[in-house]
This record gives structure tokens, C-alpha cells and sequence, in this order.
């Protein structure tokens, strides 16, 4: 009987799983959408999210009154490579926080393009997901401990270099190349690096590897397409690598400026496998300050993807630019660009043993009659500073929430304060001169609001089904946590089943409150040992009722 009732489940689940979480907007000039090359482009889209297209003219602002209507949670702005100029990528900002009254982001962006209209349809089709495993930097700023495994090469000392192993170990070794340029090259073109980091001088159409000076070693460069590496001494040496990956410009001037089709970001999409390509596209400088956030909230203190990463970090800009947090004077609130999907799943993978996140978010909703209850915590895992701490450091909290929400009140909050829009809060609790947060120190904030509905839920007044499963990240990681609504208190149970519909694991019966829960499963079985790849099935029963969602593993 249960594995009927499994059979009738994944019907459903697998209809939902196709579509993404939030409505998704494309935004394209109408000429080039009259082409057929770059509509179907705008098609792939439409199809893999239910998109809604918006065109334009001569300028994206445009499409702000629409936008606003339509409030998206990603937009997708398909161009050539040679519009998106330094000014075209600070108009997209600025929309992005024009849809509403507050002065922060509304809407996590992206700009799909590439050498043709042949690599921005790779961009959006196939696979919505990445797991990053392997990190090759050619900075130490790169933060291997961070991830799965990762090669941190040294650009200010010759030869040095760590190498992060999938046990946690680190190695520091000095017995590497001078010139770095054939190695980098090299470890690209195996198609097993997931995410490629750089640091140091660069134009729109080149990376010096030395730094501060060129030294004795060459550079990375692009034309035509095409990116390769040009060594000290010998042969330029072409980089041409497939797998989908991360650039990330982590520390680099002007190297996400496209301004023609030899410029870097377009010519490691098309040859270097880029599927995700962030860079700035003004002068990087000692208060910069997007790409540090973006890779705190990508692996040091969140497991976001990407592109949340990406648009968390710009609202910590926002917020210290507003209240004028000490230590930060940032100039590159519009200078940072992301092209890619803005819905493209990349995170780091939970393959082997790595540092852990500084510290752990918390949501719970409760439902009232008129407004829900929503608190917001987080739990320190370990000691440290949760605020600015220089370029690259630790940001502010932040964390986006499960689905927009209107008419907030904040009730209480022991953070020196807590800013709450209707997609995410940010938690003010680090500045300046405090010490370290300890390990297990919490701070929160609670707030009423009233939710947009969500999937599976009715609209405000009408009678909730008594659980409501929502669709999980797949694939489904140790990170990524079961979420489920309850209409009325009650013992909850929960069970994950294999796809023959056998016991795997279950775990203790539980009294829950009404509203919104989350359950984190370990990838283990009952045994304690780990999971085989496949397809599982989470099972929820109680008050009655019972649902399940399919969670995708693997390895």
C-alpha cells in the first residue's frame, strides 16, 4: 500500500520540481527578441521557470512600472555581450531596488549573454544545478579551508601554494612552478575544477597572476572568444574546458566588463566553461566590498547559491552605506556584475569535511488570524565577529525568507538592529571595537506579517490542508533541510523511504506548534551509515494526515 501511494506522489512532486520557487521574469530588447537565434533563448526560459517576458526599447527602466506589477523574485535580463556596459550594469541595480518603497533589493538578478547567442542558450539550458567540490585558486584569498577540496595557488610569493584534501587536511607546500600559468591552465582544462578564483591587477581582457608586479610570471588573456593562457616564456597555451563552473574575479579591476567580444567575461563563457561569471566592472580597491560578501554568504557563513550570495552581499552595501557602519566606506555598490541564471542552484557541495559555517539560521513561523508570527534567529557555531570585517571578511546576517511578506511590524529584536523587507532580514549584532560572538550565542528578531500565498497553501481566510510539504533543494544535501507547514498543533512523525519504498531512516515523533518547521536529515540511515545515490522519498505523518516530498541524492 505505501508504495502505491508513493507511485501516486511523484507524479505530483515531480511537476513541482520543475518549476522554480518564485516568480521568474525575463527582460530583453524587443529587437533582439525579433531574432530567432536569441528567442529561443527567452523560450528555454520560459518553458524551464512559466517566465514572464517583458521587452523594452532603448533603456531597461522601461519595464520598471511592469516589473513593479509583477514584483519577481529573479529577473533575467537576456542580452548581447557588447550592451551590457559599465552604465547598462548600474541601471540594472538601481531597477533591481526600484520595485518597492524601501531602498533595498527586490529581486535576485542576472545577465544571460555570451560570445553568441549559441553560449547564452548553454546558460540556460540542461541542469539547474552546480555543486561545487573542487576550488582552484590562483589567490590565497580564495579560503580553501571553506570547501570540499580546493588548490590555493600563492600570487605574491613564488612556488607556495595549500592543497585542501576532502578529509580536512591542509597541506602548505613551496615546491610549485614560478610561473603559475601552464598549472593553472592545466587543472582547467581536466574539466574537474567546479570554481576558478582570482586576484590582483586585471582589465576587461586580462589577469596578471604576480602580484603587485608582473614578475616572472604571465597572464591569463582573452580575444576573440577565445581565453588562454600566455606563460612568462614559451607558447600562449588556450583554455577550452566544458564542465560548468564558477569565475570569480574575487579581487580583480574591471575584469566583468565586456567591452567587445575579446573581453574576458564573454570568452570564458564561451571556451573556459563559465556558467556563473562574477567580476567588477569599476576599479577595485581597498573598500571594496560585494565580492567579500558574496563569498561569506556562498561558504563562510551561508551556503547560499550563487546568486543569493550574490544579492545578499549587495544589501549589506546598502545597509552600511545608509547608517555609516564604521570601517566601511564601500564604492562599488553598482560596480559588480553577476552573468549567469539568477536561478541557477550552484552551492558548495557536502562531499568530505570543511570549516564550519560561522553560524546557523533559524525560521519559524506561526499563523494568526490576522497576521503570522515570525522569528528570525541565528545560532553561532563558532566565536567570531558576524559583521564588517574588512573586504573579504565576515558580513552582517542576513537571510532571506521562505516567501515575500507584507505589512511588517517588528516586535522585539536583541540586535542593535534588525532591518525586515519583504524578502529578507538583515541582523545588525557586530560592530567595530565588540568583541567575538560566542559559540552558541544567539541573536533574533520577531516580527508579524502577513505572507504572499505559497505552494500548496490557500490565500488568507480559507482552511490550510492540515501539512503542507514544499518542494526542497534537489539534489538534496546535508545542508538543505525538509521545510513543512502545520495547520494545528500536533505529534509529528517523520520517515524517509527508499524508492522500493523501504524504511531508511526515522526519526523520534515530535510535538509540533502550527506553522512553518524544518527537518534536517544527515544523508545517514538508521544505522548511522551514509546513503547510497538515488531517489528517497520523506514521508510526514500526524493530526491525522500524511504527505511526502522526493529528495534527489547525489554523489
Amino acid at each position: 500500500m505505501r508504495w502505491l501511494t508513493f507511485g501516486l506522489m511523484v507524479l505530483f512532486v515531480l511537476a513541482a520540481a520543475s518549476a522554480c520557487s518564485g516568480e521568474y521574469a525575463v527582460a530583453i530588447r524587443d529587437s533582439l527578441l525579433a531574432k530567432p537565434n536569441w528567442s529561443v533563448v527567452v523560450d528555454t526560459l520560459v518553458a524551464k521557470y512559466n517566465a514572464q517576458v517583458f521587452t523594452y526599447g532603448s533603456s531597461i527602466w522601461e519595464i520598471e512600472t511592469v516589473l513593479t506589477e509583477f514584483q519577481p523574485d529573479y529577473l533575467c535580463i537576456v542580452i548581447r555581450g557588447s550592451e551590457a556596459t559599465p552604465s547598462f550594469v548600474a541601471d540594472a541595480w538601481q531597477l533591481s531596488r526600484s520595485l518597492d518603497a524601501d531602498i533595498y533589493g527586490d529581486v535576485i538578478w542576472g545577465i544571460v549573454t555570451g560570445f553568441n547567442a549559441e553560449d547564452a542558450l548553454r546558460l540556460v539550458s540542461g541542469s539547474r544545478t552546480l555543486r561545487v567540490k573542487t576550488v582552484l585558486g590562483g589567490t590565497m584569498c580564495c579560503d580553501p579551508t571553506h570547501y570540499p577540496q580546493a588548490i590555493a595557488t600563492d600570487e605574491g610569493t613564488y612556488g607556495h601554494y595549500k592543497i585542501k584534501h576532502l578529509d580536512g587536511t591542509v597541506e602548505e607546500r613551496w615546491d610549485g612552478p614560478t610561473d603559475r600559468t601552464e598549472w593553472l591552465v592545466s587543472c582547467i582544462n581536466a574539466d574537474t575544477i567546479d570554481m576558478f578564483v582570482t586576484s590582483g591587477h586585471a582589465r576587461h581582457n586580462e589577469w596578471q597572476l604576480h602580484y603587485p608586479d608582473a614578475g616572472e610570471e604571465g597572464y591569463f588573456r582573452s580575444s576573440l572568444g577565445q581565453v588562454y593562457g600566455d606563460p612568462y616564456s614559451g607558447d600562449d597555451i588556450d583554455i577550452n574546458s566544458v564542465n560548468p563552473k564558477i569565475y570569480f574575479g574575487l579581487g580583480n579591476c574591471l575584469i566583468g566588463q565586456i567591452l567587445n567580444k575579446g573581453s574576458m567575461p564573454v570568452c570564458w563563457i564561451h571556451t573556459g566553461g563559465a556558467y556563473l561569471y562574477t567580476g567588477y566592472v569599476v576599479t577595485e580597491g581597498a573598500d571594496s566590498y560585494q565580492h567579500g560578501g558574496t563569498k561569506a554568504f556562498f561558504a563562510l557563513q551561508g551556503h547560499y547559491t550563487w546568486p543569493e550570495a550574490f544579492f545578499l552581499a549587495n544589501q549589506n552595501i546598502i545597509f552600511d552605506i545608509e547608517n555609516s557602519t564604521p570601517g566601511t566606506s564601500p564604492g562599488d555598490r553598482d560596480g559588480s556584475v553577476l552573468y549567469g541564471d539568477p536561478a541557477f542552484d550552484a552551492r558548495v557541495s557536502e562531499q568530505g569535511v570543511y570549516d564550519p559555517l560561522l553560524y546557523t539560521e533559524d525560521i519559524s513561523i506561526v499563523p494568526g488570524p490576522t497576521s503570522d508570527t515570525v522569528t528570525v534567529t541565528i545560532t553561532m557555531n563558532i566565536d567570531g565577529k558576524p559583521g564588517f570585517t574588512g573586504k573579504w571578511g565576515y558580513r552582517h546576517p542576513t537571510v532571506l525568507l521562505p516567501e515575500r511578506m507584507h505589512d511588517i511590524v517588528v516586535q522585539y529584536t536583541d540586535a542593535y538592529e534588525a532591518v525586515v523587507t519583504d524578502n529578507f532580514v538583515l541582523l545588525y549584532v557586530w560592530k567595530q571595537g565588540d568583541p567575538d560572538l560566542l559559540a552558541g550565542e544567539t541573536r533574533k528578531v520577531i516580527f508579524t506579517a502577513k505572507r504572499e500565498a505559497i505552494a500548496g497553501l490557500t490565500t488568507e481566510g480559507r482552511r490550510r490542508p492540515p501539512i503542507v510539504l514544499k518542494n526542497p533543494p534537489n539534489p538534496f544535501t546535508p545542508q538543505s533541510r525538509i521545510t513543512y507547514e502545520l495547520a494545528e498543533a500536533g505529534h509529528i512523525s517523520v520517515r524517509i523511504y527508499d524508492l522500493r519504498g523501504r524504511l531508511v531512516r526515522q526519526f523520534p515523533t515530535t510535538f509540533r506548534r502550527e506553522g512553518l518547521h524544518r527537518q534536517t536529515w544527515d544523508l545517514r540511515d538508521a544505522h548511522g551509515a551514509k546513503v547510497q545515490a538515488g531517489i528517497y522519498f520523506c514521508e510526514l505523518a500526524g493530526n491525522g494526515s500524511r504527505a511526502a516530498v522526493k529528495l534527489v541524492i547525489l554523489r
